[in-house]
């Protein structure tokens, strides 16, 4: 789970780099996350999540990142402008956490391309970008449009909320809910082709509560609302639900 201007990152970075001192700064973190088995699932699984990341920041403009889950570049070409690209490594999907799901086809792990820019109006961060498959896994191409409001509730607890719309073609909607007619078979549900658009719309909300300099404490909440091409796939409208929600909490440390 990751606020909207990390959605398309390996990891968050500063809005403003020039606040980073430069050289190299680290993150790691650690906790627990329930989310759906699939995308309409209403089915649920809890899982440990960490992440750990190394941030180098070269210059007040640039800044490069490596993490577990993929390496990125931000460049502000601009004080308040931010572009980024990076390299992410994206999970396919486990049959074996939803029953309706045996006899569909495997989701293969993939690595996608993704490249970002926002623009920043005092607490407000406004942006777009893109993920595109490499592999040809199926995740194919999935476009993001959003904004995420940061403010400091006092000196130790920073709430962060964002509002996000996302678009896909076929080949990503009938990854993620299609249902072929021998799947139709195995499954006893319909056949199902979606076709490219809008996908859903999302809302996250985020709290970072700082124990110390170092420690801090976070919670995550999400709820995605998925358009038409999910919902009337039979995997959504009768085996699942067309709303989702995320919950994550943890410890990051900062050094």
């Amino acid at each position: 789970m990751r606020h909207f201007l990390s959605i398309l990152l390996c990891t968050a970075a500063p809005s403003v780099l020039h606040a980073q001192e430069l050289g190299w700064s680290h993150s790691v973190s650690m906790g627990a996350e329930r989310e759906p088995a699939y995308v309409g699932s209403d089915t649920y699984t809890t899982e440990l999540s960490y992440e750990a990341s190394a941030l180098y920041t070269a210059s007040e403009r640039l800044q490069w990142i490596v993490a577990l889950g993929g390496v990125g570049v931000h460049f502000a070409p601009t004080k308040d402008t931010r572009v980024a690209v990076s390299l992410e490594y994206e999970p396919g999907r486990d049959n074996a956490d939803d029953p309706i799901l045996a006899g569909f086809s495997e989701m293969d792990d993939t690595w996608e391309i993704q490249a970002v820019i926002s623009r920043e109006f005092g607490p407000l961060d406004v942006g777009f970008g893109i993920q595109q498959d490499l592999l040809g896994s199926g995740k194919g191409l999935v476009g993001f449009v959003g904004a995420e409001f940061d403010v400091d509730l006092s000196d130790k607890l920073e709430l962060t909320t964002g509002l996000v719309a996302s678009f896909a073609d076929a080949r990503h909607m009938n990854t993620e809910v299609g249902i072929s007619s021998v799947e139709s078979v195995v499954s006893g549900l319909d056949a199902y082709e979606a076709s490219g658009g809008y996908k859903s719309l999302t809302l996250n909300i985020g709290l970072d509560y700082a124990v110390t300099q170092v420690t801090s404490l976070y919670a995550e909440a999400t709820i995605e609302h998925y358009g038409a091409n999910i919902s009337d796939s039979p995997l959504v409208a009768d085996a699942g639900a067309a709303t989702n929600s995320e919950l994550g909490v943890g410890i990051r440390f900062n050094f």
